[in-house]
């Protein structure tokens, strides 16, 4: 698991989610589809399966910068056979 710490502007949780989701559905990797972001306090949680380890660290950096996240935890896995 990794864990990237930002800064917090207090920003409803529902309204990250929306954010860290829409930044995922415009990055040009496709393969974020399958990746879900949940919100707690400020603490993204990263879920879903990516087929390589490059993806994943790609999409914890592109999450981190929503406005209202504190902390992302990447439970993101990789597994060679994800299309």
């Amino acid at each position: 698991m990794y864990y990237l710490t930002v800064q917090n502007h207090g920003v409803r949780r529902c309204k990250i989610e929306e954010a860290a989701s829409a930044c995922l559905r415009h990055s040009p990797y496709k393969v974020f589809a399958g990746v879900s972001c949940t919100c707690d306090r400020g603490v993204l949680f990263l879920r879903g399966r990516l087929s390589r380890f490059h993806h994943k660290q790609v999409a914890q950096e592109a999450v981190a910068r929503v406005e209202g996240v504190t902390q992302v935890i990447n439970e993101i896995q990789v597994a060679a056979w994800c299309a």
